[in-house]
């Protein structure tokens, strides 16, 4: 029996939540304990930032999930028989413009709490329920979604090529990064006023890189196959969308080989970054300092990424050819 809109949401929530209380938790609790378990008025905007980030993240493939929903008949949607999505809540519904808008908004509730009591310990509520804030605005477009899905037209192709898709992931990546282990810039550890070639800076940055990269693959392993699928069917990607791997030879080696020679690259790395920095006179912030250092794990990144999502890819399309088999008998019988 398929189930229905209203039933099938309700158990997609019981997942989502937890999940949502648990990344959004790790972000905060990272940037909360980099700034010497302290916050002020300052930091709202990096908060905000990041959970605008998070939100993007969660929505932007919404629609594609939907999509795929919709085309297989998972579910039954005669709940939205008849409703119409309106010229404004399309705009306001766009993944761009929904992020911005909370995060603007979401920023100026932080500051008024800061102003209305300049405790931090007035700002952990508010914190702790932040991904509720989330969650209700995910609700909100999901509706959205599934009533576009219905008049979806792509008159091109709106992803060419996977590595495009990649890099855009990554450029999330690195700045919620950049937003998470900014306020590092203030700890003994890394004060580049002693300079940047010593064993103290490099040992840090080399922990810090090691810590982010840890972090990115662990939420880099969740499956893309139904997002790609959805895709397929709106169009938005076509059957050459990734056709090969990049450098097959990194791939014909273990993971734990490539992910030790890529330690010991990135501590190589970073030495010679600092010691070219220490030569130079070159005054950098820390976020770039931290970018530079970060690139071998950056580029690790990509290729691990690519050779994830050029799986699910494939299965997108053999999921996609056989359901096309499947539709056409259907309509035989």
């Amino acid at each position: 029996m398929i189930p229905d809109y209203l039933k099938f949401i309700r158990v997609q929530d019981k997942r989502i939540l937890p999940f949502l209380f648990v990344v959004v938790f790790i972000m905060i609790g990272f940037y909360w304990k980099n700034n010497s378990y302290d916050l002020n008025q300052s930091d709202a905007y990096y908060i905000s930032g990041i959970v605008g980030i998070l939100l993007f993240s969660s929505i932007y493939e919404l629609k594609a999930f939907w999509a795929y929903k919709c085309v297989t008949k998972a579910i039954d949607f005669t709940f939205f028989s008849g409703r119409k999505l309106g010229r404004i809540e399309k705009w306001c519904s766009h993944p761009f413009v929904a992020s911005n808008l909370f995060t603007a908004g979401f920023g100026l509730i932080i500051q008024s709490c800061f102003l209305l009591h300049s405790s931090m310990y007035a700002l952990i509520p508010l914190l702790t329920i932040s991904p509720i804030f989330i969650y209700v605005v995910f609700r909100a477009l999901r509706t959205s979604y599934i009533k576009q899905v219905a008049t979806a037209a792509v008159e091109k192709v709106k992803y060419k090529h996977l590595y495009r898709y990649v890099f855009a992931y990554l450029f999330l990546g690195v700045a919620l990064n950049l937003l998470t282990i900014s306020p590092l810039k203030r700890e003994a550890d890394f004060s580049l006023q002693v300079g940047v070639f010593s064993a103290r800076v490099v040992v840090a940055m080399f922990i810090l890189c090691c810590i982010v990269l840890a972090i990115n693959l662990l939420f880099a392993r969740l499956s893309r196959r139904y997002i790609f699928l959805g895709r397929l069917f709106l169009k938005e990607i076509d059957f050459y969308f990734s056709v090969s791997l990049p450098w097959p030879a990194f791939y014909d080696k273990p993971f734990w080989l490539r992910i030790t020679l890529l330690l010991l690259t990135e501590f190589v790395w970073i030495i010679l970054v600092s010691a070219f920095l220490a030569w130079s006179g070159w005054q950098l912030w820390f976020e770039v300092y931290f970018l530079v250092c970060f690139l071998p794990c950056i580029c690790f990144n990509y290729l691990h990424i690519y050779a994830l999502w050029h799986r699910d890819f494939l299965m997108a399309c053999d999921m996609y050819f056989r359901w096309g088999t499947i539709d056409k008998q259907t309509h035989l019988w």
